[in-house]
């Protein structure tokens, strides 16, 4: 707002002489010049008080003496007027004048006070009786002033009064600029705020406050149109785009909960993190993500990618490790389940993650999209990050209702049918996935094209072993399968070995296999092996198997 001075009503040249010749013209009563100023005499003859009297087309007052008042307020019948430095009323006009208490000790005292003199020289100013606040329209602008008529400015509260201190920002519901504005604040702000709890404030279902780690802090606020911040998380559309509030008008930042009230929220350790419970887990469709401190627009229906941030358990995700997630047209998190995006499938954990690289996964009850959960390869229980480890524990997990799936490295995490070559630290190994059907990307188990895969591995020798052996068998109620070397063979307890003597042979085994058991001997390509008489392996270990398959004898030649 551009105000004039204090000395915006000095009359004219014209107006001044008109003025002069004016009072110069009464003689016993009117005007009268004296001892350099003007008074009044009525026509008893006595000098008026406390009084206005008229000249031309100015308003003029008398004080308490009888003198004509210049430059400086006037209070008459509970109104404030100004007269200027020549005694004429102003009307019409800004005026500001010096603030009588600054002393330069309290940074929430102005140095000037504006006020502005209507049509009638009344200033404007709020009613005594009134505890809501009054806006004055000024030039198309809101103003709001006390009932003196000094001109508010800064954070203005419901009852339209002044907020000071460093609370301010918070119970002030209207925003009016600087000491030299006042005008009422409507849509976008950036302001400067102290929030001296910004570091457990507003638990639990904002991160707003938690984006920053000083409490001196420049924060955007939207105002409505009638003037109020808006304070709703829930959201508010502002040209085309969703935005989202605190409970104290600041706009929020990155990560926001919706939904349900958490049950429990503590502040923790480490980052900024705050842990908010719901129920028995955090779940990211009670959440949404609003970008970054400078923007806030909601991401909708599209990916993006950040770190997870404080609404994390972070004892689970203690890393600053950034993810990629994927909302929805409303600005809810894809989460705990496969999505189909654009053509591809994609995994989100619980907590809306997005997930790549080499999974295994159980579902709900009767669902083959919901996720009940998602193991990472190095989990405690049933680790598959090593070839050894994915040998011994697939086919538990599988039996468990598990199923593997690949789902690409980095920021791919499309979900892969088909055969794939996959490293499992550092060592490659090939894959198989369904390609169609409602198991569309989970890793084959049993024979496909003469060759066996455990939840979608290769059943193959490893290059230095030339051959080993398939095991099928049953694990609760599932047909599993597991690779074993020669000595594993030669120890289970289906596999009944008798030691027969033949010339050019040592510890020649012949081999018999109990009813119902299955072994097959297989080389580095994962074939099945057939018609073999001499099958030797790594470690000189001869292998013999018929034409059907079944493994007749092992020995080492002489």
């Amino acid at each position: 707002m551009r105000k004039q001075t204090k000395l915006v009503a000095v009359l004219s040249t014209a107006a001044l002489l008109a003025v002069g010749a004016s009072m110069t013209s009464f003689a016993a009563t009117g005007w009268q010049e004296e001892n350099g100023t003007w008074v009044y005499y009525s026509k008893s003859g006595d000098k008026e008080t406390e009084k206005w009297e008229k000249s031309g087309d100015n308003w003029f007052y008398l004080n308490e003496d009888g003198e004509m008042a210049t430059d400086k307020i006037v209070e008459y019948n509970d109104q404030y007027y100004y007269v200027d430095d020549n005694g004429a009323m102003v009307t019409n006009k800004w005026v500001s004048i010096e603030n009588e208490d600054y002393d330069g000790s309290n940074s929430d005292d102005p140095v000037n006070n504006w006020y502005y003199f209507g049509s009638n020289g009344k200033a404007y100013k709020t009613a005594n009786s009134t505890n809501t606040a009054t806006f004055k329209t000024i030039n198309g602008k809101k103003y709001i002033f006390d009932d003196e008529g000094k001109m508010l400015y800064g954070w203005i509260n419901a009852e339209g009064q002044r907020e000071t201190g460093d609370e301010k920002w918070r119970d002030g519901v209207y925003y009016c600029g600087d000491e030299n504005d006042g005008a009422q604040t409507l849509g976008w702000a950036y302001l400067d705020i102290v929030d001296n709890n910004y570091t457990d404030d507003d638990l639990p279902g904002v991160s707003s406050s938690r984006v920053f780690d000083d409490e001196n802090q420049t924060r955007w606020f939207y105002f409505n149109t009638n003037g109020k911040k808006y304070v709703s998380k829930d959201g508010k559309t502002i040209n085309g785009k969703k935005y989202s509030f605190d409970q104290y008008g600041r706009m929020n930042a990155e990560w926001v909960a919706f939904g349900a009230t958490p049950t429990t929220a503590t502040v923790a350790s480490a980052g900024a993190g705050i842990v908010a419970t719901y129920g028995s887990a955090e779940y990211s469709d009670n959440w949404r993500y609003f970008g970054s401190p400078e923007d806030g627009a909601r991401v909708t229906k599209g990916w993006f990618k950040v770190v997870p941030d404080y609404y994390l358990n972070t004892g689970k995700y203690n890393d600053d490790e950034d993810s990629w997630y994927y909302s929805d047209r409303n600005g809810n998190l894809v989460a705990g389940k496969i999505e189909t995006i654009n053509g591809k499938k994609y995994a989100f954990d619980e907590t809306g993650r997005m997930k790549d690289g080499l999974k295994f996964i159980k579902f709900e009850n009767g669902s083959k999209t919901k996720i009940a959960e998602i193991l990472a390869d190095d989990n405690s229980r049933l680790p598959f990050d090593t070839e050894d480890n994915f040998k011994n524990n697939a086919p538990q997990l599988d039996a468990e209702g598990y199923y593997c799936y690949y789902f690409g490295n980095g920021d791919d995490g499309s979900m892969k049918t088909n055969k794939q070559t996959i490293s499992i630290d550092g060592e490659s190994n090939t894959f198989l996935f369904n390609k169609s059907g409602g198991w569309k990307g989970a890793g084959k188990t049993g024979v496909d094209n003469k060759k066996y895969y455990q939840s979608g591995r290769m059943l193959a020798a490893a290059k230095d072993d030339k051959y080993s052996v398939v095991k099928e068998y049953t694990l609760n109620g599932k047909t599993v399968y597991t690779l074993l070397t020669t000595d594993d063979f030669l120890n289970e307890a289906a596999v009944t070995k008798t030691s027969v003597v033949k010339a050019g042979y040592s510890d020649y085994q012949q081999i018999t296999i109990a009813s119902g058991a299955k072994y097959y001997l297989v080389n580095t390509a994962g074939t099945v092996q057939k018609s073999k008489n001499k099958a030797k392996d790594g470690n000189d270990n001869c292998y013999k198997v018929n034409g059907s398959g079944t493994i007749e004898a092992v020995f080492v030649e002489d």
